[in-house]
């Protein structure tokens, strides 16, 4: 994929498909695979950029190790901060699943965008901590769970805005939607 006047190696993220003109992407080092490349990776600012989206149009085919030259790894220099591509986003799902180990199930609740991990991943914890020792008890014959996830933008009316409420009351609430 193009970056600037340069062409960098990416991955798609597995199940990111919506649409034809976006796909959410991970920037890696030209070497990915080699143990070398993932220190210089991270000295040149490959790691930590998190899932990107991506215009198709700027995709210019599979990955071919010819590409490696015209790198900005090759060249020695680092990723640019701004590469031209927004943060994807994130998610939280909190589940109820059936306690006989089946996949039966509902969504309880679903938090997001987020727009970094990290937001997503201290709200995972708070909520985690929240159902710490009462996620057999909050849904009778369910186990809750968060679990973190891709943000689904085709589903975005069903997901509750983390940034406008905090996650352990939203939590609350729906416990308390599905118990009434």
């Amino acid at each position: 994929m193009r970056v600037g006047p340069f062409v960098e190696r990416a991955h798609p993220r597995p199940g990111d498909d919506h649409g034809t003109e976006m796909i959410a992407v991970a920037l890696v080092h030209p070497d990915t695979g080699d143990a070398a490349a993932y220190l210089h990776g991270r000295q040149l600012g490959y790691d930590g950029r998190g899932w990107l989206r991506c215009a198709t149009t700027a995709i210019l085919g599979t990955w071919q190790p010819a590409y490696a030259m015209l790198t900005h790894a090759a060249a020695g220099l680092p990723l640019p901060n701004d590469v031209g591509m927004a943060p994807a986003h994130y998610a939280l799902y909190i589940e109820a699943r059936k306690r006989d180990d089946s996949l039966d199930g509902f969504t309880l609740l679903r938090v997001g965008p987020y727009t970094q991990t990290r937001h997503a991943q201290q709200d995972y914890d708070r909520l985690t901590t929240a159902l710490d020792g009462r996620e057999t008890t909050l849904v009778p014959g369910h186990r809750v769970a968060a679990r973190f996830g891709p943000f689904d933008v085709s589903d975005h009316h069903l997901f509750a805005d983390p940034y406008e409420a905090d996650a352990a009351a939203l939590l609350d609430a729906a416990v308390a939607g599905v118990s009434a």
